[in-house]
């Protein structure tokens, strides 16, 4: 049973969410707040972690709570799909519609100083959506700040394994 309780604690919350989410990207390269970064020798963070599966840090809604450490949502992973559009005018083109890159939540994307990107819990970013995912890149992965559909997904073994490593994990 403690197996099973380890899985379950990994894979993350047992409710799949989905939707549409904005995206922005950052890059820092420091620990984030499911305890991953800086001095795992796992976590590349040009690619995120495991074979092709890049990190993000989320708003409130998908990282679990108003906790700034150890979230809910520490270690699931979404497959981000581009809609190719990007939520206003002046804040990014878009990108390639159809494209799509998986996401391990390993950082909390604070509503506190990204009020214009990061809704809390329950409410909206100041473009009508519930939900963000702000990529750790140094280069755009999806396009500019493309709206994406999003949906939870099954992490890849080698993200899980990586993941072990992170103090959230533990």
């Amino acid at each position: 049973m403690k197996f099973l309780t380890a899985i379950l604690a990994v894979a993350g919350p047992v409710t799949a969410l989905s939707g549409q989410a904005t995206t922005t990207r950052y890059y820092d390269g420091t620990m984030g707040a499911c305890g991953c970064g800086t001095g795992n020798s796992a976590f590349s963070w040009q690619a995120g972690i495991g074979s092709g599966v890049y990190t993000a840090a989320a708003s409130p809604a998908i990282f679990g709570g108003s906790s700034t450490w150890c979230g809910s949502g520490c270690g699931t992973c979404f497959r981000l799909t581009s809609t190719g559009k990007a939520p206003c005018s002046t804040c990014g083109t878009g990108g390639s519609s159809g494209q799509s890159i998986i996401v391990m939540v390993t950082n909390l994307c604070p509503h506190s100083g990204n009020e214009v990107w990061c809704p809390n819990a329950g409410s909206t970013n100041n473009y009508g959506y519930q939900y963000h995912f702000d990529i750790q890149a140094t280069s755009p992965v999806l396009g500019d700040n493309p709206v994406v559909n999003f949906e939870q997904v099954s992490c890849p073994s080698q993200a899980l394994t990586d993941y072990k490593q992170c103090q959230c994990a533990k």
